[in-house]
């Protein structure tokens, strides 16, 4: 691939710490689109300036511009057939939820539905797909009985934000875990003293380091592909585990409100 050239031709007059950045990425390959700059200087070993300087040494703005140039070659390799893309989209629904599967820890997914089970409010964020996703599950939650309220626009997480208290709680639902919207917002929900929940595909991100709790899930998503529903799939995933451990911590509250949301459907679809 050309990126991988671009870093061969530059690799003799890189200094040592870069020359590690160059090697990890080598041995990376296409997967290093999924990687934040923090996973990098972790498993290299360096500091974000080194990187940084190594994308600006071979010719990019940034890590980000080497991200995108490197999602952009590999997606111009993907060109499905009629008859494979079907099977394409099945597997990357499966994976979605396969991988997921291998990053629940049972205390932490304990931890976080015992605290809304016993939370005042709560208040589900997201932004753009993720804001989709909230919406979800406040819908999902409602079925089960539990009254929460998604909020996707940034100026109203904000506000909401301001009027919690140490009873309430703020899901955070974002696969990058830098959308800065949502951090802005938990920020505030944080000085509140409410407790937050993040889903997240990444343990590092700045969101996930200011939650108290954090579910992570599994599929990411390159530059180009933002907002996938495959990407979706993973924090839907999520909610449902999440609902369906509230609903049997509160089962008998949960059936009697699911048979009076049943008989209000069938009421407003009556002739």
């Amino acid at each position: 691939m050309k990126y991988l050239n671009i870093i061969d031709s530059y690799y003799s007059d890189l200094t040592k710490s870069e020359k590690k950045v160059a090697d990890y990425i080598k041995e990376t390959g296409k997967d290093i689109i999924y990687h934040s700059v923090q996973e990098v200087t972790q498993s290299v070993g360096v500091g974000d300036a080194t990187v940084i300087r190594f994308c600006k040494k071979i010719g990019f703005e940034g890590f980000q511009e080497l991200k995108l140039q490197i999602a952009t070659e590999d997606f111009s390799h993907k060109t499905p057939t009629f008859e494979s893309y079907i099977d394409m989209i099945q597997n990357n629904f499966k994976e979605a939820i396969d991988k997921t599967i291998t990053l629940i820890d049972d205390e932490v997914l304990n931890k976080a539905i015992d605290t809304i089970v016993h939370a005042q409010r709560i208040l589900i964020y997201g932004v753009g797909a993720s804001g989709i996703a909230a919406q979800e599950a406040q819908a999902s939650f409602l079925r089960v009985g539990r009254n929460v309220k998604a909020v996707t626009d940034s100026q109203f997480q904000a506000m909401e934000s301001a009027t919690l208290g140490d009873k309430d709680v703020v899901i955070a639902l974002s696969l990058s875990g830098r959308t800065k919207d949502t951090l802005d917002a938990i920020s505030i929900a944080k000085k509140s003293n409410a407790t937050v929940i993040a889903i997240t595909n990444y343990a590092l991100s700045p969101i996930a380091q200011l939650s108290d709790i954090v579910v992570s899930t599994a599929m990411k998503e390159s530059l180009i592909d933002g907002g996938s529903l495959s990407a979706k799939v993973s924090q839907l995933f999520i909610i449902d585990i999440l609902t369906t451990g509230f609903a049997l911590k509160n089962k008998e509250k949960s059936i009697d409100l699911k048979q009076k949301i049943a008989k209000s459907i069938l009421y407003k679809t009556k002739d």
